[in-house]
């Protein structure tokens, strides 16, 4: 068993790095969707025989007399589940051992000590924006929640990290996704690599019960995935076989199984798997609000009638307010499939019946990508503050820390997200290509316009119903109507963000 975990672990990282290899340049919006990335093979590659060979970041010869280099982080009680920065000795688990020589092997070769400083949420942004305007270098670099950003983007707290010397967004442990949705008129506040993984736990996919598939007869999914025709259509098809009233009350409750289990994630999820964003780019590189179309209506109107709103289908634990979390749930074998995040498979590694990972389903098949949303709610975002005076050191230890996860802490965190499952699933580990490869950073989640991708993630009615905030409708699958409310006002931060922009560039 443990030959076989070992050759598994070797194949794994080689077809991360070859599948990674193809994104050195930025991603562009070449279908007609509008969606991004790398459709994955129509038919399964041979293992390689020999790893990828190591790429090697273009760098001066320099140490920097046993500087102190600290990153400066945000935290919510259990969303940072793997530290992926800094640690103080290694413990057997992959992600912390990969973070500890990566650190000590760059720390040694430069001649710095790596530090972490970790502040909650709610004053994590703060913190920053005193510290830029006492003009106080407390921070090398900040590493900072998606959600963060819609709060700090506007107060010019950030370099533009093209001025930054050393940074290489060609190379691949860069993400080109990221760095074609942040660049704003040639300005790019912040980036995201392959030095932090919290991002890559933020990560949208389906998983799937494989003991519930095999009785329900449901075939090979991963070749829906590798042909193309994992869609929509196919989940509900699939789903709707999957309903069963466990406690025979007649009513659809947390006792039952179902086709699907989730919270409110996948009114985003969908969106975006269907080529939709909220905002894009216009020609001259300015966010322009792409909303509003036709497909993007029609996309929404039917996952939100015929999945999101389907009872016998669908269990969203957020709308319905129960007690009981939908993970405990798919983990009991009470759901076909889940639709989450990469991280909800930390706590998954417990389930007793085994489980697949798939990528978000296109809209129809006719689409030439998958695309899996970078969630708002944890997507960890490199930027250096205005107030750091060492640039140089900044750039080279980014560019070097960003290197080095590539080959130390990216193979771990595959590891860690198939733990028990990778002797027996290699498949899971080809979609995990597909899913990060193709991840989708959209930015009217990330400036969060108005608070527009909120009040969009909350369609559901589910804040309403759970009386925690005003300012959202309830539930509703009239979207042109529900986008004619704030259109104005969104027409009208767009263009404040522009001037920020501008400012930004002069």
């Amino acid at each position: 068993m443990k030959k076989a975990i070992a050759f598994a672990l070797a194949v794994l990282h080689c077809l991360f790095l070859l599948v990674s290899c193809g994104q050195t340049e930025p991603a562009t919006e070449t279908d007609a969707a509008g969606t991004q990335g790398t459709q994955p093979p129509t038919e399964a590659t041979e293992p390689a025989e020999t790893e990828a060979p190591v790429e090697e970041p273009d760098l001066p010869d320099v140490t920097f007399d046993g500087a102190e280099f600290l990153f400066y982080q945000w935290d919510i009680e259990r969303w940072r589940i793997w530290n992926d920065l800094a640690v103080e000795e290694e413990n057997a688990e992959p992600i912390n051992d990969a973070v500890f020589r990566r650190n000590l092997k760059i720390s040694e070769k430069y001649d710095v000590t790596i530090r972490a400083q970790t502040d909650a949420y709610d004053v994590y942004q703060d913190n920053v924006r005193k510290s830029v305007y006492a003009d106080d270098p407390l921070y090398d670099v900040c590493i900072s929640m998606g959600h963060n950003i819609a709060h700090m983007y506007q107060n010019d707290l950030f370099y533009d990290l093209y001025d930054i010397p050393y940074l290489d967004f060609s190379r691949p442990w860069w993400d080109g996704n990221s760095i074609e949705s942040f660049t704003m008129r040639g300005y790019l506040p912040f980036a995201v690599s392959d030095l932090v993984i919290l991002d890559k736990a933020a990560s949208a996919c389906v998983y799937f019960n494989k003991r519930l598939a095999e009785d329900l007869q449901l075939g090979d999914l991963y070749g829906l995935v590798k042909n193309g025709t994992w869609t929509m259509d196919t989940l509900r098809e699939m789903g709707l076989a999957a309903y069963v009233d466990l406690n025979g009350n007649g009513a659809y409750d947390e006792m039952d199984r179902y086709g699907i289990l989730c919270g409110d994630d996948p009114v985003i999820f969908f969106f975006h798997a269907a080529g939709g964003r909220v905002l894009s780019k216009d020609e001259d590189g300015y966010p322009a609000l792409s909303f509003k179309t036709d497909r993007n209506f029609e996309a929404i109107l039917y996952y939100l009638e015929k999945i999101m709103y389907d009872e016998k289908l669908t269990f969203n634990t957020m709308y319905d307010n129960w007690t009981e979390d939908y993970v405990p749930m798919f983990m009991r074998d009470q759901g076909l499939f889940l639709i989450g995040l990469l991280r909800n498979s930390n706590v998954m590694r417990e389930m007793d019946s085994d489980f697949g990972i798939l990528p978000i389903p296109k809209y129809d098949a006719s689409q030439e990508t998958y695309s899996s949303s970078a969630s708002v709610f944890g997507g960890n975002l490199i930027s250096v503050p205005k107030t750091s005076d060492r640039l140089e050191m900044t750039g080279v230890l980014l560019e070097a820390l960003s290197a080095e996860s590539r080959y130390t802490v990216i193979p771990a965190f595959y590891e860690t997200v198939l733990k028990r499952k990778i002797a027996r699933d290699e498949e899971s580990s080809a979609m995990l290509d597909v899913i990060i490869a193709n991840r989708v950073y959209d930015l009217g989640d990330f400036l969060s316009l108005n608070d527009f991708s909120d009040r969009f993630l909350r369609i559901t009615g589910s804040v309403r119903k759970n009386n925690v905030g005003g300012g959202y409708t309830d539930r509703t699958s009239d979207i042109a109507s529900f986008y004619a409310k704030y259109e104005n006002s969104l027409d009208a931060e767009l263009e404040k963000l522009e001037k920020i922009i501008d400012r930004w560039n002069d």
